[in-house]
């Protein structure tokens, strides 16, 4: 096993980096894969009665069957991206960070959630709303979790294939699962409303002073690669997700917006700076001044959101491209 390993990271661009990080993601696989056992075998032995139950087509098994899909692409560093070596060590500590955490995190759940654990919707008979422990911290936590481990080993290798195809293919899905799974939880309880307002789905609920020092961590770390000029493609779009997922994860919901709309700003000016012209690259520490700035007082973003609850922009394409539909429709009549 070992040997087959250190064949592979030698196709990698860091086969150490490599090496550790792919044994820490086989590792901690494996106890998510006997946690999923576990639970399987606990449903059987402890058959509860239903109130109501739906079969989904996106089950356990279509999970586990994407999640081994990504392996290859690790193993033979397909798709695995181009970075400087500070890039490396940056991506390879958050990866490892998060997939010991989702590890964690998907354990605790399935500890949490007890004999509720089903491979179908089900909705049991007495079907308590669970809403602390790792539950606090998603509405989804093994979902969450999941997609968390899964984006933190593409990280961890440095994998861009993987890290775009979970976001595209397994994220949907993911989303389709658990919004079947709310409607029912919604019927059953009038309650699941206000866990809704409070808690993130499918992603980290980060507030407070965590969700401080994760912003402060990232506007510092956008800082030195500007600074230091070791932005290149693959860079900017490690820099895009990571924005992007806190733009999902932070709370309260102006910061989290801010978060979305930074992570446009870098995806533009960052691809004008590196194809057109570098002068677009000083754009990043005016993005970097309003991460900063937005740690305590309102940043642009934020103020944006203060007063129209969204993006303006879009908000009037929704409204042209509805009007204009029903233009066609009143044409055709």
């Amino acid at each position: 096993m070992i040997n087959w390993l250190l064949q592979a990271s030698e196709k990698a661009q860091n086969p150490h980096l490599f090496l550790i990080g792919i044994i820490l993601v086989y590792i901690t696989g494996v106890i998510l894969l006997a946690a999923v056992v576990w639970k399987f075998y606990e449903h059987h032995l402890k058959l509860q009665k239903l109130e109501k139950q739906k079969k989904h087509f996106f089950s356990t098994k279509e999970m586990l069957l994407l999640v081994l899909l990504l392996f290859p692409c690790w193993i033979a560093s397909w798709g695995q991206a181009d970075l400087p070596l500070m890039a490396q060590y940056f991506f390879f500590i958050v990866g490892c960070i998060g997939v010991v955490f989702s590890t964690i995190w998907h354990l605790w759940a399935k500890f949490n959630i007890g004999c509720l654990w089903s491979d179908n919707i089900e909705i049991k008979e007495k079907h308590p709303l669970q809403t602390t422990g790792a539950y606090a911290l998603a509405r989804h936590p093994m979902y969450a979790s999941l997609l968390l481990w899964c984006w933190s080993a593409s990280l961890l290798v440095a994998n861009a294939f993987t890290l775009v195809f979970v976001s595209v293919v397994f994220l949907p899905l993911m989303y389709k699962r658990a919004k079947a799974e709310e409607k029912l939880l919604l019927q059953k309880n009038s309650d699941y409303t206000f866990y809704q307002n409070n808690v993130r789905m499918l992603s980290l609920t980060l507030s407070g002073i965590w969700s401080v020092l994760v912003r402060l961590i990232i506007a510092l770390t956008l800082f030195y690669f500007t600074a230091t000029h070791q932005i290149n493609l693959s860079v900017l779009g490690g820099l895009v997700f990571i924005h992007l997922y806190l733009g999902y994860s932070l709370k309260p919901e102006k910061t989290a917006f801010s978060y979305r709309s930074k992570s446009g700003m870098l995806f533009v000016f960052g691809l004008l700076g590196l194809y057109i012209h570098h002068v677009f690259f000083y754009f990043f520490y005016v993005i970097v001044a309003m991460c900063l700035y937005g740690l305590k007082w309102n940043c642009p973003c934020m103020l944006v959101y203060e007063k129209y609850h969204g993006c303006p922009c879009f908000k009037l394409f929704k409204k042209y491209c509805l009007t204009s539909k029903g233009t066609c429709k009143i044409n055709k009549e």
